[in-house]
């Protein structure tokens, strides 16, 4: 069994701040192996408070995307909670070199690092990372203001595929679509990019779905404007686009993989 757990699927500053969705990361879960990616603030409090709870005590490794306060903002607490305090020492760390360099104004903390015996530089072209029955692999690097990588998850003959925070670009396209992800879930942060930034909108969401052409496609890491158009509405209005079944997460929903 694969399974996705959307802890919390909000995005941007506003709707963090304001815990409009939650901001926790999501969950797999691959034949016994537990991966947290992404753990932003209230991510311990979510992962206690899902019924069955998701105990960080089970966890085999602690993922991170990028260092940016919304992805990984409980990620210390994460760690302990994960190795117990410190007192039993387990799991991995996944995350790129600027969050846990001391030079780059790392996010992860020194100590806490020294609770975690395994450790995996996020980075393009580095040899994949086992843990438990999940093997990961990063993209090319991403378009964001830090050091950004998207992931792959392979289990069992079945890919999950991340891409979070970037600007769109081709070269997204031709990575992700040579995995043949199973599910593809994709952080939709804006709906159209009225302010330049370096995030994906609803239409870059469509190009994407329709250029790698997954399994499923599932968005999450909504901004207020995409909440306020209904993700599930457009979420339907993508499928429809595409003819690829499209998913828009909410906190606390899980997806079967297979």
């Amino acid at each position: 069994m694969v399974s996705l757990q959307f802890l919390g699927t909000g995005g941007a500053r506003w709707v963090v701040a304001k815990q409009i969705r939650s901001s926790a990361g999501f969950w797999l879960r691959a034949d016994g192996t537990n991966v947290h990616v992404d753990p932003g603030p209230g991510a311990l409090v979510r992962a206690l408070a899902q019924l069955p709870p998701c105990d960080p005590a089970t966890l085999d490794a602690i993922v991170l995307s990028h260092k940016h306060l919304d992805h990984a903002g409980d990620v210390n607490v994460m760690i302990e909670a994960m190795c117990q305090g410190g007192w039993r020492p387990r799991g991995a760390l996944c995350a790129p070199r600027d969050a846990l360099d001391e030079s780059l104004q790392p996010v992860v903390f020194p100590y806490a690092r020294r609770f975690v015996p395994r450790e995996w530089i996020v980075a393009a072209g580095e040899a994949p990372f086992e843990v438990g029955s999940v093997t990961i692999t990063a993209s090319p690097r991403l378009r964001h203001p830090v050091e950004t990588y998207g992931l792959h998850f392979r289990t069992g003959g079945v890919t999950v595929s991340y891409i979070p925070c970037t600007r769109y670009f081709d070269g997204i396209v031709d990575d992700y679509r040579a995995r043949t992800p199973a599910v593809l879930v994709i952080n939709v942060l804006r709906f159209r990019d009225s302010m330049d930034v370096d995030h994906l909108t609803f239409d870059d969401a469509k190009t994407l779905i329709e250029g790698i052409r997954p399994g499923a496609a599932i968005m999450s890491h909504f901004g207020t404007r995409m909440l306020e158009r209904d993700p599930k509405r457009l979420a339907y209005e993508l499928e429809d686009a595409t003819g690829i079944k499209t998913f828009a997460a909410y906190d606390g929903w899980t997806y079967d993989v297979v």
